[in-house]
């Protein structure tokens, strides 16, 4: 078996050319805002758990992913919390004082139940002192910022699991899943709820509900690795002593957002922000149940393995035969949630690529021949290219604009309200300050009713302004009461408001439930379809098989029944020419009897005559001794010879024939020739002759007995095989022979001679027999 491949690499390849060869591409495009899958493939224990995360000695993927990428980012990389998920499989930006907030509240409450740290941090630290190579990405836009998010869930028996949600006990303690929880000894942990499957807005499947861990460096992204690669489902197999049970999914998403044009705080706009994911898969390896030993629930996960890795390739069979004959013919993505989680990469959104891991093990043959072979297939998909993601800068500067303006227009309220403050400031003054006065005399009459004017001034001044605040005291009291009532019924409102929110929260929970019940019925109709689907199709294959032996039996019995006719007509014409035989035999026995006696008579007379002048009459004795005359049987004398009957030629129908004459066939000049007219006579024939044809002729030639050429004309019907190919069935067989005249007269000459030898012996026999009696 020979399958081509763009890349092949040996046991002894190390882990570093091939994340080159391989996986920094894909950083790269990641950086530049693009989706990308890569996952491993092969049979169970060919190596594909280490292909993607690696020992620590040589570290796999995805250390080294996680480390290029952070090489890259370090000198742009935003503040902790100020990208927040959506939920719906986006982002969106808050400001520096509330990722503050956020991280203050994260830091004293953390989310993530703990699970043994320190072992964690000190495994990640120790695995990536390792990588002495520091990969790094010089395409960095430096008017970004950017966030890196790791998801991490992973598919068993078709559901979908969260490995770094959050661990909730079970106040009834049902010993289902996990184990004893270190801070709370006695309590079991609860079994995970599966997630769902959901579209965001951008046509991309995600799963719904997931933990999406923000990191800081490679060492919080591989600790949050390792803690749900402990939550992983791996059992004991006879092939694999920690063989993966299902399929696990690293996403590692990087976010960016541009700055504004002052370059201090991040553009809010939801169309600006760019999320880009790489997937990390690492499938569970195809395996025989007989071969591994699987009983009960191993059995079980087997099956389900199995079945989501046909699933795969029987999608990627279906693209390619749609992109190979130009058709667009449904892809069943739903069958599985491993192709539907993926469906998005394999219709253009974002770049797929594929690590064939195989067992060198002999025993694996068999298996490693298939999954050669689906690989070989698999890269012969064609996957749209997505574009770069490209900041608009002029939408940028648009909205810097806007901004500027509104800065301006609120620097402009306040320099008017500051001046209308002042402005009322200076109404409620009492006048100008009091000037230098010196009183030298107490019969001053100029400084002394000066001052008395100016204090009735201020005092008159001041009345005025009592008066004015009064009435501004009522004004405020009644903006102020009517204020309260307003608030009463902004409150009353809000209320109410509440009331609304707890029904609809009552209403969406109700809805949620009946979401969950009718994909939970979806799931058995799904599953109840694929079982109808396939019995269909086994009594669709049953029945073409049933209508292939009917057509097959069908020409089997015209061909038994023209053989029959041929058969009898021939056997009638034999008959017919043994009876002629035997009749001109019996004729010319006959004929020469007849002569014989004849010819006695004659003599027998003569004597009589001769003998009679002497003696005179003959006596009664002597009478008695004459041979008498015996009556001749009167043979009607045959007519002339009538051709016998013969059954028409099948090579008169008027089909598409198709003449196979080899170059070695000698051309015969014998009246009856075929009445065959061909569509196209060829020495050698094409699949793509025989397709082209109904009925099929074959000349052959060959020498008889006599040495001379006998010609056979074989002729079949073409049929069309369900794999699209041609078979023929060949129904009859035509003969044309050529006979000498010579020989046929030579060997009819030697026999009358030797017939005519056998009469002249009898009748000299005869004659003795005369004489002797008559003397």
């Amino acid at each position: 078996t020979e399958c081509q491949f763009s890349r092949v690499f040996d046991s002894n390849v190390s882990q570093k050319r091939l994340f080159d060869c391989v996986a920094q591409t894909m950083v790269d495009d990641l950086v530049r805002g693009k989706n990308g899958l890569l996952f491993t493939y092969g049979v169970t224990s060919s190596g594909k758990t280490y292909t993607m995360t690696g020992s620590l000695e040589e570290p796999g993927f995805l250390p080294r992913c996680l480390d290029m990428l952070f090489n890259s980012i370090t000198a742009v990389q935003a503040s902790k919390y100020v990208f927040v998920p959506d939920g719906m499989n986006g982002f969106h930006v808050q400001s520096e004082a509330d990722a503050l907030l956020e991280k203050q509240e994260r830091d004293i409450l953390p989310q993530l139940t703990p699970k043994t740290p320190n072992k964690i941090e000190s495994a990640a630290t120790f695995s990536f002192r390792n990588i002495n190579v520091h990969y790094k990405e010089k395409n960095i836009n430096p008017e970004c910022r950017y966030s890196v998010f790791v998801s991490y869930v992973e598919i068993y028996n078709d559901y979908v699991y969260d490995l770094l949600g959050d661990v909730q006990l079970d106040p009834f303690n049902r010993p289902k899943y996990g184990c004893l929880v270190d801070t709370v000894p006695g309590d079991l942990l609860r079994p995970p709820q599966s997630k769902r499957l959901r579209e965001d807005k951008n046509k991309n499947m995600f799963v719904y509900g997931v933990s999406q861990v923000e990191v800081a460096s490679t060492e919080e992204a591989f600790a949050a690795f390792q803690q749900g690669q402990e939550r992983r489902r791996i059992a004991h197999t006879q092939l694999n002593a920690e063989s993966s049970r299902s399929h696990s999914i690293l996403n590692i998403r990087l976010v960016q957002a541009p700055l504004d044009p002052l370059g201090e705080d991040l553009l809010q706009e939801r169309s600006l922000i760019c999320a880009s994911q790489l997937s990390l898969v690492d499938l569970a390896g195809s395996e025989r149940m007989a071969r591994t030993g699987a009983g009960g629930e191993r059995s079980r996960e087997a099956g389900n393995i199995n079945s989501s890795l046909m699933t795969l390739r029987r999608c990627l069979e279906q693209l390619r035969e749609n992109q190979k004959n130009g058709s667009s013919d449904m892809v069943k993505y739903r069958n599985s949630k491993l192709t539907h989680l993926f469906k998005s990469y394999f219709e253009g959104h974002g770049k797929v690529k594929m690590v064939v891991c195989l067992n060198p093990n002999m025993a694996e043959y068999d298996e490693n021949i298939h999954v050669v072979q689906f690989a070989e297939m698999a890269q012969q998909v064609e996957v749209a290219r997505s574009e770069d993601f490209k900041v608009d800068t002029e939408s940028i500067k648009r909205k810097a604009m806007e901004a500027k303006v509104k800065a301006e227009e609120e620097r402009r309220k306040q320099h008017t309200a500051m001046k209308q403050l002042n402005k009322e400031a200076s109404d409620y003054s009492l006048g100008q300050p009091f000037p230098n006065l010196e009183v030298m005399d107490y019969a001053d009459n100029e400084t002394v009713p000066g001052l008395i004017s100016m204090l009735e001034h201020r005092i008159g001044r001041m009345n005025a302004i009592k008066k004015r605040v009064s009435r501004y005291g009522e004004i405020f009291r009644s903006n102020l009461s009517s204020c309260t009532q307003h608030e009463q019924s902004v409150q009353q409102q809000l209320k109410d408001c509440e009331a609304d929110l707890a029904n609809k929260t009552k209403e969406l929970n109700k809805l949620d439930r009946q979401v969950k019940k009718l994909e939970s019925k979806n799931q058995v109709l799904t599953r109840t379809t694929q079982v109808f689907e396939k019995e269909k199709k086994q009594l669709q294959d049953q029945l073409s098989d049933a209508e292939a032996m009917l057509k097959s039996s069908q020409s089997d019995s015209r061909r038994l029944e023209m053989k029959m006719k041929g058969a009898v007509a021939n056997t009638k014409a034999h008959v017919e020419k043994e009876c002629e035989k035997r009749v001109r035999t019996v004729q010319t026995e006959m004929q020469e009897k007849m002569w014989v006696k004849d010819e006695r008579l004659r003599q027998l007379k003569n004597i009589i005559s001769t003998g009679g002048g002497r003696e005179g009459r003959p006596t009664a004795a002597r009478r008695c001794q004459t041979p008498l005359k015996q009556p001749i049987s009167s043979v009607s004398s045959p007519g002339p010879p009538v051709a016998t009957k013969h059954r028409r030629s099948c090579s008169a129908s008027h089909s598409n024939w198709l003449a196979h004459l080899p170059s070695s066939t000698v051309q015969t000049e014998t009246i009856l020739q075929p009445a065959i007219r061909p569509n196209k006579v060829v020495n050698v024939p094409s699949p793509k002759d025989v397709a082209g044809a109904s009925k099929y002729l074959l000349t052959h030639q060959r020498e008889d007995g006599t040495g001379e050429i006998e010609t056979q004309l074989v002729k079949g019907e073409v049929f069309h095989t369900r794999s699209g190919g041609q078979q023929v069935q060949f129904v009859d067989i035509e003969t044309l022979k050529q006979h000498d005249p010579q020989k046929n007269e030579k060997k009819s000459i030697t026999r009358s001679e030797t017939s005519i030898e056998e009469a002249s012996v009898d009748e000299q026999s005869s004659w003795t027999d005369v004489e002797t009696r008559v003397s």
